[in-house]
């Protein structure tokens, strides 16, 4: 055992309340939003608009503070087209919740045609089955997600919901760990 192990021991076992306080708060948090997919929804388009907002700022400013000639007026463009886009998701958030969910049905349809097809080329090696049955269930995941019409209204919210719900497990498992290492002296 090594000091640096004894000292990150002593870090996490000190630290492990807030672990645990973490791990409940989220695991609820995530409840909380599985039981309202919508609010979980809004909560997501609102919160991209508000860092598409951030992100405009931070390309203005950084044109007129870091870069010089042509390259300046190209990030002050990508800062207010930012800006715009995060307006947008806070004044329109229905259409963007459309909008940002259809382009994930379509990434998950490419995403699982692109594993299918290397699935096929995979074939010859042991486990390559697997990668096929992924590929197969992200493409019906997306081609599920792009034809049910009430999608956008729930997708999001349960990918935010499913997170948050599993973050806060991965936290309360780590609180249990860390509980079972001996102390260090």
């Amino acid at each position: 055992i090594t000091v640096g192990n004894d000292l990150v021991r002593h870090q996490l076992q000190e630290n492990r309340k807030w672990y645990l306080l973490l791990g409940a708060l989220l695991v609820i948090f995530g409840i909380v939003l599985m039981a309202s997919l919508g609010m979980a929804t809004l909560t997501v388009i609102y919160l991209f608009g508000a860092l598409m907002m951030i992100g405009g700022i931070l390309h203005i400013v950084a044109a007129f503070k870091i870069f010089e000639g042509g390259y300046r007026w190209m990030w002050a463009i990508f800062g207010v087209l930012y800006i715009v886009a995060g307006y947008y998701a806070y004044s329109s958030p229905i259409k963007t919740a459309i909008i940002l969910t259809s382009l994930l049905a379509i990434a998950l349809i490419i995403g699982g045609v692109i594993r299918i097809i290397n699935a096929f080329m995979l074939k010859a090696y042991p486990g390559w089955g697997w990668t096929l049955f992924s590929g197969l269930l992200t493409l019906l995941t997306g081609i599920l997600i792009i034809t049910t019409p009430t999608s956008p209204f729930w997708v999001l919210g349960i990918f935010l919901a499913i997170d948050m719900l599993f973050q806060g497990i991965n936290y309360l498992t780590l609180a249990a760990a860390i509980k079972r290492v001996p102390p260090s002296y």
